[in-house]
């Protein structure tokens, strides 16, 4: 079985969210998430954090708090299970992607108020709805 561990993070300010769009060559690609992804072997899950923030938003997350963690299993492809780590961060400035080439097409400041329009993978669904309402 493979595992993925991966952590992202929850920044809300004046009433938005920062997202990341995934690139169309990821699974299910064109919807928007939370900024983050998985570890790198010998990481920490915080310094994934940091790290996966920064190269998808150019954005430095501080002070993380641990708001979530979550997994799912699939077999599509062989049996598979993703566990997710949810941090509430605090971010500045206006988000911008850094990596060229990676999971990450787009990043932005997103209206609360327009997420129920939006595609969004599902696990951001749960989490927003389980700690903003």
């Amino acid at each position: 079985m493979r595992v993925r561990v991966s952590a992202y993070a929850l920044a809300i300010q004046d009433g938005h969210v920062l997202m990341t769009q995934l690139a169309e060559k990821c699974n299910r690609g064109g919807s928007w998430t939370l900024p983050g992804g998985g570890m790198d072997h010998g990481e920490q899950p915080i310094e994934t954090l940091v790290r996966e923030v920064y190269e998808e938003t150019g954005l430095h997350a501080a002070k993380p708090e641990l708001l979530h963690a979550g997994s799912y299993s699939e077999s599509t492809h062989g049996p598979y299970m993703a566990v997710q780590l949810v941090y509430r961060v605090q971010v500045a400035g206006e988000p911008r992607v850094i990596e060229q080439g990676g999971s990450t097409a787009d990043a932005a400041w997103v209206p609360l108020a327009h997420l129920s329009s939006m595609k969004t993978v599902p696990f951001v669904d749960q989490v927003l709805a389980s700690f903003i309402g």
